[in-house]
């Protein structure tokens, strides 16, 4: 196509829109190869663009409402300001596209493929990396969208269709997602402060590692979500420390960082869920703090303060806890058995780690139902330690308010 050819179409277009019809058309670029060129403000609305490439484009302030964008390649283009309305992006390529301020209200970025004789584009929607702070998304379809690393920071996602998408180590900063679809959505090591997350249903989502200050979860629905929502009262570097290292178990160490947190004080605090698989947790002060729920699996707490910590239903198989504090601690249901080793590729070597109890202080432990499966207790203090089910004259003022399942129906049946 010469550049003639597209200026004559982009005027008829123009008219068309205009609702001069006998001077106008519609404008039909499908799979027009338009790469690179500077159309800012350009008017669009309504035009048919499936397949076209519009890479590296200049579109900042241009009108593509209602436009047929059917996987159009958008891969770093500028559409900053751009009205998208109820544009149709299912399978668009939009790597890298700049969409700050841009108003996606209704628009359509679910999956989709073009097939034609040459090759077949498309597929799930890829935001990766893109920009869309302070855009407009009410009502959009984003299931299954590619949006690892994308910022969204202030970004209006009420009643968002995002069901199935990666977010990833997003930032949603400040953004509005108030009655959006987050099912089974991954939102690990995803930066959510003061968000708005009213009505949402992120039921079976995973937030591990994810920053929630200022996030008030109690209006979301968090059926089967993965989330530590004590985290958010912890100390701001070590919330920074369990959003890299959630990246960095997600990615099998491609991204984010291990977690270092040797000699930290983190007693008494409310650790539920959370996802520490592998961090240096050794000398660190845990005591009287709740990780139940939590995948612990191979986390170094080498001479920690553990007492009175609450591991129950835990993950903590290959865990180092030699030389530990663990008296009174709780670890009902949790799983301490061996692990196989995996390499960087995320194969399994072979390798068999035991959990490791050596020297550990265990007086008063409750292990009832605790696996515990060729765990190594050379020179570990068992004095005291629970085995079965406790009586009524056994349950403490501890016990009760961790409200265990087993204490409380020793204490409603007890004579």
């Amino acid at each position: 196509m010469t550049p003639e050819e597209l200026v004559d179409i982009l005027k008829k277009h123009h008219h068309f829109v205009a609702g001069r019809f006998n001077l106008g058309q519609r404008a039909t670029l499908k799979n027009a190869r338009l790469r690179g060129l500077k159309l800012p403000k350009i008017v669009l609305q309504g035009a048919i663009l499936a397949g076209a490439d519009l890479s590296h484009c200049i579109l900042t302030g241009a009108d593509l409402s209602f436009a047929d964008l059917f996987c159009a390649d958008l891969s770093f283009a500028d559409l900053r300001g751009a009205n998208l309305t109820r544009a149709d992006l299912r399978g668009a390529v939009l790597h890298g596209v700049k969409l700050q301020g841009a108003n996606l209200s209704e628009a359509d970025l679910r999956a989709g493929t073009m097939i034609d004789a040459n090759e077949t584009r498309g597929d799930v929607v890829d935001l990766t990396g893109a920009n869309l702070d302070d855009a407009i998304l009410e009502d959009a379809k984003l299931k299954k969208a590619r949006m690892a690393g994308t910022s969204i920071k202030n970004a209006n996602l009420t009643r968002v269709g995002m069901d199935e998408v990666d977010l990833t180590g997003a930032d949603l900063t400040g953004a509005n997602l108030s009655s959006a679809q987050l099912k089974n959505a991954n939102m690990t090591g995803a930066n959510l402060t003061n968000a708005n997350l009213d009505q949402a249903r992120v039921q079976g989502a995973n937030l591990q590692g994810a920053l929630l200050a200022g996030v008030d979860l109690t209006l979301a629905n968090l059926t089967d979500t993965k989330v530590s929502i004590g985290t958010a009262r912890l100390a701001v570097d070590v919330q920074r420390a369990l959003r890299e290292h959630a990246l960095w178990i997600d990615s099998n160490g491609g991204e984010g960082a291990r977690a270092d947190l040797s000699g930290h004080n983190l007693s008494r605090e409310d650790l539920r869920n959370v996802y520490l698989s592998g961090a240096n947790m050794k000398d660190c002060d845990l005591s009287g703090s709740d990780l139940s729920d939590s995948t612990l699996e191979l986390v170094d707490f080498a001479n920690a303060n553990l007492e009175g910590v609450n591991f129950r239903r835990s993950v903590m198989r290959g865990a180092s806890l030699k030389g530990a504090k663990m008296k009174a601690c709780i670890l009902t249901y949790a799983d301490l058995s061996p692990i196989e080793l995996t390499g960087p590729s995320g194969k399994k070597t072979g390798q068999i780690r035991k959990t490791d109890l050596s020297g550990a202080d265990l007086e008063r432990a409750d292990l009832f139902r605790t696996l515990l499966q060729d765990v190594n207790l050379e020179g570990a203090n068992l004095v005291g330690t629970i085995l079965e089910p406790k009586k009524k004259d056994q349950i403490t003022e501890y016990d009760k308010a961790f409200g265990t399942e087993e204490d409380a129906k020793s204490a409603d049946t007890e004579e």
